[in-house]
């Protein structure tokens, strides 16, 4: 396959990044705009006498400081601020107010202090209504020269939008933004490597993944700024695009230079060629069928959830644990999820991983299956701020493929990280649940389905010692999937509610919690738990009348049904969600978590 003008070449990236840059600058300024506006009617709420030491260190003493904060925030704040602290994570948008772009504090927290206490005691410090916000205490596990780190980094990712002086060379810009993930010497092996899925990539090695270059083949320098700028989906790997075009290039070659043989030749570019004369319809029904004749199932599933039978066992040409990608969830796709972006990963493959190139089917039939994933995929979801149950006259049915839970309207609920206690758990295995609910004059039903590519309803082991034990055997672990519906233990007629992840001493909260072992050993109702707070331990509770549930899996996909008595007098009521995946090792504090969301009842 020849080069051909289809491929982004240096120059037509340079021209995009720039004109991005210029829409990425008129953004800034608005939102400062905005911010300061904002920040004049509000007082500084910060706390006396307190400044950073770090302003006043000396340049060795701060530098120390900022590496391992660096470390910090990738492990604890990227997941919801994203890499630069645009409030861009791949979880950002799972909270009713979104995340907060770090980079442009309103002056109520620009200050040290306020900042400080911000980051110890979380949504806490706020002085009304805190529970609208998800940021969690960190003042347990991060000591005071830990938080006084990360507001000194905070306020140089303000300066700069990358926390990186205009002067910065290529190694300099590896060793203070890719050198915890990709290793001092880029071996893929830095101090967070271990907690990532999918790993980090290794420049020695240089197999990258992502090119728009034949399968084995070294990637473009283009290719290379690409993923920079842009991130690689809701991967660890964000947007860099701030950096700027000439950094951004500077960086390239920097990674390029760690394994020069590799880029001594000109690597062979892939083509793209013109959709077929068919229609949108035709090309899907041809892509299904190609899909099965391809055998991609053996991977992704018959559904497309990552859940064939070859899916538990992938590994990477190094050994790390693959996982196959939930080709419902567009989110996960890594290099764009459009027909154009899935023909383009259907071409070339990604190198040193089992995801081999297709360029050996026909033009037509990739095109076929890029329009049929392109279907199949759907967005992801975006807070929810309510729920609205239906109404009917006759007995909910506990069986969830009943055609009342087929037909209901579902709201599709983002999940997040659990970051409140460590060790944290910073990409969780379920990051959505969709749910349906349904009311009739004496009950209420609620149906909750989420993709899970393993059904596990079995605890044999212990939870993994640490995160990066976890995710080495992430697929294979032998504890019980499950999931729980979270209420208030008693309802405010203010509208005060507990922190979502599990109130606190104050705010307890109840939830009815369901496991995949109960429901296996015939149990047929769920577990009412009482909590106060993540670090307490879950107590017996009881409701007026039992909690009863049924439960089905196929095809990588869970769906719980659970029925309870209507609360009287009530026309809403908050909820919020928590759910595990005991394949994938998670247990206890390891598990996904929602937002406070309102299910109303009539």
């Amino acid at each position: 396959m020849a080069a051909t003008g289809s491929v982004l070449s240096a120059t037509s990236m340079r021209r995009c990044i720039t004109a991005a840059l210029a829409l990425f600058a008129l953004v800034i300024a608005t939102d400062e705009i905005l911010s300061v506006e904002s920040a004049v009617a509000t007082e500084s709420s910060g706390v006396p006498g307190m400044t950073n030491p770090l302003r006043t260190a000396d340049g060795a003493t701060r530098a120390a400081a900022l590496s391992s904060a660096w470390t910090t925030y990738l492990r604890s704040c990227q997941p919801c601020h994203g890499v630069i602290g645009a409030g861009d994570g791949p979880y950002a948008t799972t909270f009713p107010k979104g995340a907060a772009d770090l980079r442009r504090p309103s002056r109520e927290i620009g200050a040290d202090a306020t900042r400080f206490a911000r980051i110890r005691d979380g949504a806490a410090v706020l002085p009304e209504r805190a529970w609208e916000s998800n940021m969690p205490a960190f003042g347990d596990e991060l000591d005071t020269a830990a938080i006084w780190g990360l507001v000194a980094l905070l306020d140089d990712l303000g300066k700069s939008g990358s926390g990186l002086d205009s002067g910065a060379s290529g190694a300099d810009m590896y060793a203070a933004r890719c050198a915890a993930c990709h290793g001092r010497n880029g071996a893929g092996d830095g101090p967070v490597a271990s907690e990532l899925l999918p790993p980090p990539t290794n420049f020695v090695h240089a197999a990258y993944r992502f090119r728009s270059t034949a399968f084995g083949e070294a990637p473009l320098d283009s290719d290379i700024i690409g993923s920079t700028a842009r991130g690689c989906g809701s991967t660890a790997m964000g947007r860099f695009l701030s950096l700027g075009t000439d950094r951004l290039e500077e960086l390239a070659r920097y990674l390029m230079a760690f394994s020069p043989k590799r880029f001594a030749d000109a690597p062979i570019t892939i083509t793209t060629s013109s959709v077929p004369a068919l229609s949108i319809d035709q090309l899907t029904v041809r892509g299904r069928a190609v899909y099965e004749e391809a055998k991609c199932a053996e991977c992704h599933g018959v559904s497309g959830r990552g859940d064939g039978p070859s899916a538990s066992s992938l590994k990477d040409d190094e050994g790390h644990r693959s996982l196959a990608t939930n080709l419902t969830q567009r989110w996960k796709y890594k290099v764009g999820s459009s027909p154009t972006d899935i023909y383009r990963t259907l071409t070339s493959g990604f190198n040193g991983t089992s995801m081999k190139s297709y360029a050996d089917l026909s033009d037509e039939d990739r095109w076929a299956v890029a329009h049929y994933l392109s279907r199949l995929g759907r967005v992801r979801p975006r807070a929810a701020t309510s729920i609205q149950a239906v109404t009917v006259t006759d007995e909910l049915p506990l069986d969830p493929s009943h055609t009342l839970w087929q037909a209901a309207l579902r709201t599709e609920i983002p999940m997040s990280p659990q970051l409140e206690v460590a060790p944290h758990w910073g990409a969780p295995a379920i990051d959505a649940v969709a749910v349906a609910a349904a009311v009739n004059k004496d009950e209420l039903g609620i149906l909750l389905v989420w993709d899970d590519p393993t059904r596990n309803v079995r605890t044999e082991e212990e939870r993994a010692s640490s995160v990066a034990v976890a995710l080495a055997r992430h697929g294979a672990w032998k504890l019980t999937d499950a999931i729980a519906v979270e209420l208030p233990q008693e309802i405010d007629p203010g509208g005060t509610l507990p922190p979502s992840l599990l109130g606190d001493e104050r705010h307890p909260v109840r939830r009815w919690y369901w496991t995949g072992e109960r429901q296996d050993r015939g149990e047929s109702e769920a577990l009412v738990q009482l909590i106060a707070g993540p670090r307490a331990v879950p107590t017996a509770g009881q409701e007026e009348r039992p909690i009863r549930t049924a439960a089905a899996y196929a095809e990588g996909q869970w769906r719980v049904v659970m029925i309870a008595k209507r609360p009287s007098e009530l026309t809403s009521m908050p909820v919020a969600f928590q759910a595990w995946d005991g394949g994938a090792g998670e247990s206890g504090t390891w598990l996904s978590t929602s937002a406070w969301v309102k299910l109303s009842l009539q």
